[in-house]
C-alpha cells in the first residue's frame, strides 16, 4: 500500500529514471552529492518521487546496454520552468555494501558501468555504496511542479512545496516479475559481512 501522497523526491539523472521507469533495471547505486546536509547519502525516505536531473547526467557511466535512455532524456522539457514528477518509488530493500567484488557481481541489475561503480565506490576515501532495490509506480498523468531554486545543488532529497497525490499510480513491473528480479539481486549480494541492511 502507497503513502496516499508524499513531497519527499529523489534526485537522479533523467535517463535513470527512463531505464527505471521501462523495468529495465530496479536497483540503484547511491554514494551521496557534493553539498549533502549530512556525511554522504543517508536513507531518509523509503517512499519516494524520481526528481530527474540532467545535472552531471554522463552518458559515459552509463552501461552500454542502458545508452538507449539517454535519447528520451535528453528530449528539451514541454515547460522548462517546470518538473514533470511522474514515477514513484518504493524501498523494497537498502543494503550498505562495503566490498567491491560483491556490488560488481550486481552487473546488469543496475544501469551503471563497472568503472563508474568502482569510482563512486572509492569516492572521498571512504569504500561504501547504498544498494537501493526499488518497485516503481508510474503515475497516469505526471504532476507538473514549478521548479523553484530551492530544489537546486548537488544534493540527493529534496522537499517539494507541497505533496503530490500517488492515487492511481500502477506498477511499472508484475509483481512475479518484481519478485523474481528482488531475489536475484539478493543472492548476488550474498550474505557477508561486507553487506548490511539499511
Amino acid at each position: 500500500m502507497l503513502d496516499d501522497q508524499n513531497r519527499s523526491a529523489l534526485k537522479e539523472w533523467a535517463a535513470m529514471e527512463q531505464i527505471l521507469a521501462a523495468g529495465s533495471a530496479c536497483v540503484l547505486l547511491r554514494k551521496g552529492g557534493i553539498w549533502e546536509k549530512k556525511d554522504g547519502f543517508e536513507m531518509e525516505h523509503r517512499e519516494f518521487w524520481i526528481f530527474p536531473t540532467h545535472f552531471h547526467q554522463n552518458p559515459h557511466e552509463l552501461a552500454p546496454e542502458f545508452k538507449w535512455a539517454l535519447d528520451p532524456a535528453s528530449q528539451p522539457p514541454d515547460a522548462p520552468d517546470r518538473i514533470r514528477i511522474e514515477h514513484y518509488a518504493v524501498v523494497r530493500d537498502a543494503f550498505r555494501v562495503d566490498d567491491l567484488e560483491t556490488l560488481l557481481r550486481l552487473d546488469g541489475q543496475h544501469a551503471l558501468d563497472a568503472a563508474t561503480v568502482e569510482s563512486r565506490f572509492r569516492y572521498r576515501g571512504r569504500p561504501y555504496l547504498y544498494v537501493l532495490v526499488l518497485r516503481m509506480y508510474r503515475m497516469p498523468t505526471p504532476h507538473l511542479v514549478p521548479n523553484t531554486l530551492d530544489y537546486e545543488g548537488c544534493v540527493s532529497w529534496v522537499t517539494l512545496d507541497v505533496p503530490l497525490s500517488t492515487n492511481s499510480a500502477l506498477p511499472v513491473l508484475s509483481d512475479s516479475e518484481f519478485d523474481s528480479r528482488r531475489s536475484e539481486v539478493i543472492r548476488r549480494l550474498g550474505s557477508g559481512e561486507s553487506v548490511q541492511r539499511v
